[in-house]
């Protein structure tokens, strides 16, 4: 019998390869070697699966952006190690999932939308006050703002209007994204610290 852990681990495969609308129960009892039966034992319905499989997710985004924070040397490298994992994970996502989940599950979208809000705000919060205490970012910031308008930013690289994926790839649009918020908020030291650092290569 498969572990609710193996089920949302293939789940999410599944999921970023071909989309979450693609993706059946069937498929995902194939994958595995599992019966449907087996996999409604831990899941009640599909929808239930991807809020599942969306909690599963942000859980381990927490720890490995936690463990990056703490061994980050100051704010850019901490800035620039969470682009690096970000942009590892993005490579190869089928683009239609963004849409898939706004769509038809809206309850794991809110889950994103929660995570977003509440731990990446923290963590842009704190990265901001720990840049001006290392003087490499200007000290005139609003880190509450700033923490907000990286949120938002976050929703436009994602927005199939602006940016389709078709024309545009994702590693692109965040590498531009985080060059423009760094050499924005950086001080004349942070600037010279960042021409030494290519930002997403």
């Amino acid at each position: 019998m498969e572990t609710l852990e193996k089920i949302l681990v293939k789940a999410e495969e599944l999921f970023f390869t071909y989309g979450v609308k693609n993706t059946t129960m069937d498929d995902l009892s194939r994958s595995l070697g599992a019966s449907k039966k087996t996999l409604y034992q831990f899941v009640t319905d599909k929808a239930d699966l991807v809020s599942r499989t969306m909690e599963h997710h942000i859980k381990q985004e927490h720890k490995h952006i936690k463990v990056i924070v703490n061994d980050a040397p100051n704010a850019i490298e901490e800035m620039l190690s969470i682009a690096r994992h970000v942009t590892s994970h993005m490579k190869g996502i089928n683009p239609a999932i963004v849409g898939d989940m706004q769509r038809f599950y809206p309850a794991a979208w809110q889950l994103f939308t929660d995570y977003k809000m509440t731990f990446i705000y923290n963590i842009m919060l704190n990265n901001m006050n720990r840049g001006m205490k290392e003087g490499l970012y200007r000290n005139d910031l609003n880190p509450d703002i700033l923490a907000k308008i990286y949120i938002a930013r976050m929703d436009l690289i994602i927005d199939q209007k602006l940016f389709p994926f078709a024309k545009y790839d994702f590693v692109s649009v965040y590498r531009e994204t985080l060059n423009y918020h760094l050499h924005g908020i950086s001080s004349t030291e942070g600037k010279a610290y960042l021409e030494k650092k290519k930002i997403l290569e």
